[in-house]
């Protein structure tokens, strides 16, 4: 099996937005000289791979060195990560990881919605494609495949680095690795930290009700044997209907509370509902468990909301500024609203990132101030946030003890997957030809 890299990039956390379309094929007047560089397991890499990769390179904006010797050492290091890529792929592969093709879709669509934004329109980033040597469906194919083989990878490495103890970083390696890269971090904006409760409106009785009773319909269906998806494309208030009710998988705590314990107490293949969250009520199958994580479909029955109720919402809203100005535990009436645990606490949020209600609501609100309620929306309704400001900061220069943390998390998770990847090197067959 022979492998053509997109850039395929061990460490990365994410695959890469590009700002442009890297050419598919060498400049005019390049020689594509061809011949296998590198043998790792049953994979080949070949001469051609890593000249394309070069071209890659430039293409993103970053510099190719020219002096012979210099531009040798960048080829010798690229081969090198190269091997190392396709190392962790393998036993990716052999350990059985896998991606959905309704993850793949939906990365890949965001990738292209976002292409097509920096260039300003389909047109334009059609014609950049055509001038690459690509179209449209041989550029998606492309991302698809780089998707894939980064998040098998990147699941691979997660599996393999939570077994392991923490690689030692000391106080002096990040106070280096920030001064050696003190651009990379750029300007620290200016943002504000604040905690909240999150007033939403309640159904009334009559529209709950009413969901319940379609809620038993979609059971008998499903109890007479229509399909899950089926019912999910028919019945589901939300996005993931287009998707037969596909949730992808997901770990334990990024789902709502009562989805989630749910869900983590279900077997593969059970049904189970009506579970109740803030969202409505859904019906949920659980398809699959791997190790930590957890993929399921659902049917989400959301009652309908009405003006009356949002009116009422805004009233409690009030109720609940009230208290917290006469100086109520903001923690309890969080809980008391259902407010979720990661909306509760927004710890230096920049202000250009501020949803429009909380925008202009909090701008110039000093530490200590109670704000509210804004008028905030939540999708398909409107909702209520009363919000204390717990500190704000000023834009500048970012300081080591700002990113002391990330980079320490960063070092310690490049330690210990390179020691996997010399783990690998140990026990697959790997043999790269001189340069």
């Amino acid at each position: 099996m022979r492998i053509r890299f997109a850039l395929l990039a061990t460490f990365l956390a994410a695959a890469p937005a590009l700002a442009q379309v890297a050419p598919a094929a060498p400049q005019p007047g390049e020689e594509l000289v061809d011949g296998v560089i590198a043998v790792v397991g049953d994979t080949v890499l070949l001469r051609s791979d890593i000249l394309l990769a070069v071209e890659a390179v430039r293409a993103a904006g970053q510099t190719v060195p020219s002096e012979p010797a210099a531009y040798a050492q960048f080829v010798r290091q690229l081969v090198e990560e190269r091997v190392n890529d396709l190392l962790v792929l393998e036993a990716a592969r052999q350990s059985g990881e896998a991606v959905t093709d309704a993850e793949v879709q939906q990365s890949v669509d965001q990738q292209i919605a976002e292409i097509t934004e920096r260039f300003g329109s389909a047109a334009a980033f059609q014609q950049a494609l055509a001038e690459s040597g690509r179209t449209p469906e041989t550029y998606r194919a492309e991302l698809s495949a780089q998707f894939r083989d980064q998040t098998v990878v990147q699941r691979y490495l997660r599996k393999r680095i939570q077994g392991m103890a923490p690689a030692p970083v000391s106080e002096a390696e990040v106070a280096a690795f920030f001064e050696q890269n003190r651009e990379r971090f750029g300007t620290r904006p200016a943002s504000v930290s604040f905690q909240q409760v999150i007033v939403r409106p309640l159904p009334s009785d009559s529209a709950r009700a009413a969901a319940l009773a379609t809620v038993a319909q979609v059971q008998k269906e499903l109890a007479e044997g229509t399909d899950f998806e089926v019912l999910a494309r028919r019945y589901s208030a939300d996005g993931s209907s287009t998707r037969g009710g596909d949730l992808g998988w997901f770990r334990q705590g990024q789902m709502v509370r009562e989805f989630n314990d749910a869900v983590f107490n279900m077997r593969p293949g059970q049904t189970v509902g009506p579970v109740e969250t803030e969202f409505g009520f859904h019906i949920i199958r659980l398809d699959k468990v791997r190790g930590p994580e957890r993929q399921a479909r659902h049917i989400l029955i959301r009652p309908n909301i009405v003006q009356a109720d949002v009116d009422r919402a805004r009233v409690r809203a009030d109720s609940v500024a009230e208290a917290v100005r006469a100086g109520a535990d903001m923690a309890l009436l969080g809980a008391r609203y259902r407010t979720p645990d990661e909306a509760r606490f927004q710890r230096e949020v920049p202000l250009d990132r501020l949803p429009p209600g909380y925008a202009t609501s909090l701008e110039g609100a000093q530490a200590g101030t109670v704000v509210g309620p804004v008028r905030i929306d939540l999708g398909t309704n409107a909702a209520f946030a009363v919000v204390r400001v717990t500190g704000r900061q000023t834009q500048g220069e970012y300081t080591v003890a700002d990113q002391r943390e990330r980079i320490r998390g960063m070092l310690q998770e490049q330690r210990m997957s390179e020691r996997v990847i010399q783990e690998l090197r140990r026990d697959m067959h790997v043999a790269i030809a001189s340069q």
